[in-house]
C-alpha cells in the first residue's frame, strides 16, 4: 500500500473536522441550543397566604355564610405560590429559564394575586426586571348569561378566530406571553397552573404562534371513570372548574401544540393520607444549606403564609394540603418520574340547569341530579362536585367521540365545536417508588 504524504493526511483531518462540525445532524445548523436551560412561561392564579374569595365567584351568585360574608372567603390554595418560589430557586441554579410569569384570577381576585406575585417575585426573590403582567379578571363567561344574537336572529359565536372570545380575551397577560415567545431564540414551554382562560387566548388569537410553543403543561384533569377524592371527600378539577367554557377553547385551540396533563390520579396522591403523602411546614422545608439572609426570608415568609390554608384544609380533609402545581414544574424538568402515555382529552357535560332541555326537575338540584353523566355528581354528594363540565382524558385511543359531551351550545354554555376528542399526553403515577423519593426531595429542597 503506498504510504499517504503528510499533507494529504493533513486535507483528510480537516476535511473529517468540517464534516463534524457541519454535518446534517450538528445542532448548531438546526438552530438547537442543546446547552440553554428550559425556558417557561408560568400563567398562575398564585394566592399564597391570601384569604380571599375565588376569582372567578365574581361572575356567579355569592352565597353568604351564617356570619354574613361570601362563603368562599376561605384561605386560599398555596401550592402556586410555592410552584413560583421553586421555580425562582431553579432559575437561579441555571436549572431552568422563567422568561415572565403571567397572574390570572382563580384561587383569589387578581388584584390581590398581583399584590402576592409581587411579594414573592420582587421582595422575596429579588427578580426586580422579570416581566410579569396580569392576565385575565375573570372566566370566559357566565354559565347562565344568554347568548347574544345578531338583529338578524343569527347566534353570536363564541369560538374562533371570528368568534366573540377572540375578539375580547386579549390583555396585558396574554400580550406578555405573545412578545416573549415571538422574541425568544428558542420553543418555550409554558405552565398553566391556574384557570385556561389566557392560555386559550393566546392560541386563539395568535395561533401563528404556535411552533414557538415546545410543551404547555396543565395542572388538570381526571381519567375517565376515576373520581377525585382526597381522604374520602369529594373534590373538583379546581383549574378546570373555575373557567369550563375557557378550558374547553383552549383544548379547541391547542391543535399542533403537545399538550401534557398531570391528572389527578397523579397529583392528588401526596395530598391523601398514606405513603405519599407531603406536607409543608418546618418541619419538612429547610431551605438551602448554608442559608442567607435572603433565604430564610423567603423560607419563612412561606411556612408562615401557608399555615392558615394548612389549618383549613386539616379542617376539611384531616390533613394539610400537600402539592399540586408543583408537578408540573418537575414534569418540565424531570419527565422520566412520571408515568404519561398517550389519551384522548374531552369535556363532558355535566348539569341539567333550568335553561337545558335535558331539566326535569323544577326547583331540584340541578347539578347532582340522579343520571347526571358526570361522575361523582348525583343527590347528596355535595356542594364541591357542583360544576357544569369535566376534563376528561381516555386512555382508550379508540374514544374519538366529539370535544364536548352532552347537552351544550345554549345560553352561553361551552360551544360545539366541529372537532374531536384531542390528543394529549396524560401523566397518572409515578414511574416507581424510587421516582416518587427523587420527587419528594426534590420539592422539599428546592421550596423556600
Amino acid at each position: 500500500m503506498t504510504p499517504i504524504s503528510s499533507k494529504i493526511q493533513n486535507l483528510l483531518y480537516l476535511l473529517i473536522i468540517v464534516l463534524a462540525t457541519f454535518g446534517c445532524n450538528n445542532d448548531s445548523e438546526n438552530n438547537v441550543d442543546t446547552t440553554s436551560p428550559i425556558k417557561m412561561l408560568i400563567s398562575t392564579d398564585i394566592a399564597t397566604g391570601l384569604t380571599d374569595t375565588h376569582g372567578g365567584q365574581g361572575s356567579v351568585p355569592v352565597t353568604f355564610n351564617s356570619s354574613g360574608k361570601d362563603a368562599d372567603f376561605t384561605p386560599q390554595d398555596l401550592d402556586d405560590g410555592l410552584t413560583v418560589a421553586m421555580a425562582l430557586n431553579l432559575h437561579s441554579q441555571n436549572l431552568i429559564e422563567v422568561d415572565a410569569i403571567i397572574p390570572i384570577f382563580g384561587n383569589a381576585t387578581l388584584p390581590a394575586e398581583m399584590l402576592t406575585a409581587n411579594q414573592i417575585v420582587r421582595n422575596l426573590k429579588g427578580f426586580h426586571d422579570l416581566p410579569m403582567a396580569p392576565g385575565a379578571n375573570a372566566q370566559v363567561s357566565q354559565t347562565l348569561q344568554p347568548t347574544p344574537e345578531y338583529y338578524t336572529g343569527e347566534t353570536v359565536p363564541i369560538a374562533g378566530t371570528d368568534g366573540s372570545f377572540c375578539a375580547a380575551c386579549l390583555n396585558s397577560g396574554v400580550e406578555l406571553m405573545y412578545n416573549r415567545l415571538l422574541a425568544s431564540s428558542i420553543p418555550m414551554t409554558i405552565l398553566a397552573i391556574g384557570p385556561l382562560t389566557d392560555v386559550a387566548c393566546l392560541l386563539t388569537k395568535f395561533p401563528q404562534i404556535k411552533p414557538k410553543i415546545s410543551e404547555i403543561i396543565v395542572l388538570a384533569s381526571q381519567v375517565k371513570g376515576k373520581g377525585l377524592f382526597i381522604n374520602g371527600k369529594t373534590v373538583n378539577d379546581f383549574n378546570f372548574r373555575m373557567d369550563p367554557v375557557g378550558g374547553a377553547l383552549f383544548l379547541y385551540a391547542a391543535d399542533e401544540v403537545p399538550v401534557k396533563l398531570m391528572s389527578f390520579a397523579l397529583s392528588g396522591q401526596t395530598s391523601q393520607s398514606g405513603d405519599r403523602y407531603m406536607h409543608f411546614d418546618n418541619t419538612t422545608l429547610k431551605g438551602p444549606n448554608p442559608p442567607t439572609a435572603a433565604s430564610q426570608k423567603s423560607l419563612n415568609w412561606i411556612i408562615e403564609a401557608s399555615k392558615p390554608r394548612n389549618e383549613f384544609w386539616k379542617s376539611i380533609f384531616g390533613a394539610a394540603e400537600g402539592p399540586f402545581d408543583q408537578y408540573t414544574l418537575v414534569a418540565a424538568i424531570k419527565p422520566e418520574l412520571f408515568d404519561c402515555q398517550e389519551g384522548l382529552a374531552y369535556v363532558q357535560m355535566c348539569p341539567y340547569p333550568a335553561w337545558s332541555p335535558d331539566f326535569e326537575n323544577p326547583g331540584g338540584t340541578p347539578y347532582n341530579t340522579a343520571n347526571n353523566p358526570c361522575i361523582d355528581h348525583a343527590p347528596g354528594t355535595g356542594s364541591l362536585s357542583q360544576v357544569p363540565a369535566q376534563l376528561v382524558v381516555s386512555l382508550d385511543l379508540s374514544d374519538t367521540g366529539p370535544l364536548v359531551r352532552g347537552t351544550t351550545g345554549i345560553d352561553g354554555n361551552i360551544p360545539q365545536f366541529n372537532s374531536s376528542a384531542r390528543k394529549v399526553t396524560v401523566c397518572t403515577n409515578f414511574v416507581d417508588e424510587r421516582a416518587f423519593e427523587i420527587f419528594k426531595q426534590f420539592i422539599y429542597e428546592q421550596t423556600w
